[in-house]
């Protein structure tokens, strides 16, 4: 339009067909043909506030997700799937409509003979008809299933500086993943579901496993232009436990972790790399959910298995070293 704004407008029609079919003969229910449509319009502004400096950018544009062949074989509630292992039935599920909405600025300087960059933005997205998954009253089973509306929404904010020895960066993302409906969701192994085994989510509740905010930061540097080391440090906010969709019990703890990793070129061709995650060994969670203590299994390990929380322990101090070739 100008020197320093630009406009830009554009569309994408989807038209998929997914076809299922119970070749065993075993489960009938399995067969079904679904096709969903949808056109997605996409329209984004940028004006040169500092030209070669600073720019500010904001767009909007809508995307629609088919759900798998997964999710459509593991959504009749009366047929929970061991998940992910298996398709039993195929109720028709929903196709997800997202619209996103972002502004932001961004920009880059050369200083001190190296270049910095960095970029800040806000963003939301409205989702109808989001596919979430549910628990059974069977244990380790589960469901898909459409719920009318999401929201995510937050701040992303990055920086870098690099020069031809050493690089260093920074990231930050907030982001605020709720429901935006009030309705029941099957959580019965959640200690405060109801008689039914549900529990009862209003506008503004947190959607579980996502953590508010995430921070990384790193150096990598350049001893010989073959040889490169580098570290980051990730600091992951405490989330709310899968299944616990209203928000009721005590969350997930936060945690930190360091890494290593480095590089030697011996040939343009080969590479020898390697890495260490979890540098110190550090004792944490990055997953949790809900068991019933009343289970067959728990009941075979009295005085053990007596909480509803079940959590995944991360990874520990791990080394890895390897060889890239390039043909």
């Amino acid at each position: 339009m100008t020197n320093r704004l630009s406009l830009t407008a554009g569309g994408r029609y989807n038209l998929a067909a997914i076809d299922m079919a119970d070749l065993f003969g075993t489960s009938p229910d399995l067969s079904a043909s679904y096709t969903y449509a949808r056109f997605n319009p996409v329209t984004g502004l940028t004006y040169k506030i500092l030209p070669e400096l600073m720019s500010f950018y904001a767009g909007y544009s809508e995307a629609n997700r088919i759900p798998t062949p997964l999710e459509l074989g593991c959504s009749n509630p009366q047929k929970p799937c061991l998940l992910e292992g298996f398709l039993v039935s195929d109720p028709p599920l929903q196709q997800v409509v997202s619209r996103t909405r972002e502004a932001g600025l961004r920009g880059n300087i050369n200083i001190a003979g190296g270049r910095g960059d960095w970029k800040l933005g806000l963003f939301r997205i409205d989702s109808q008809n989001d596919i979430i998954q549910v628990a059974s009253a069977l244990q380790g089973r589960g469901v898909f299933q459409n719920v009318p509306a999401t929201r995510r929404e937050g701040l992303e904010a990055g920086a870098q500086y690099q020069t031809g020895q050493y690089l260093v960066y920074a990231n930050y993302a907030f982001i605020d993943a709720t429901y935006q409906f009030s309705g029941a969701l099957a959580s019965p192994n959640n200690p405060f579901a109801d008689a039914n085994g549900n529990i009862f989510v209003t506008p503004g509740n947190q959607i579980p496993g996502i953590p508010q905010h995430q921070v990384k930061g790193g150096v990598d540097y350049w001893f010989t232009p073959q040889l490169k080391l580098g570290t980051d440090v990730i600091w992951v906010s405490s989330q709310w436990f899968v299944g616990d969709d209203a928000n009721q019990n005590p969350k997930l703890s936060d945690y930190w972790v360091a890494n290593l990793h480095g590089s030697y070129q011996l040939t343009k061709e080969l590479q020898i790399y390697g890495f260490i995650n979890n540098l110190f060994n550090r004792k944490f969670a990055t997953f949790g959910t809900f068991f019933d203590p009343q289970s067959t299994v728990a009941v075979a390990i009295p005085n053990v298995l007596f909480d509803h929380r079940t959590v995944t322990p991360a990874q520990p101090l791990s080394i890895y070293v390897g060889l890239r070739a390039k043909l």
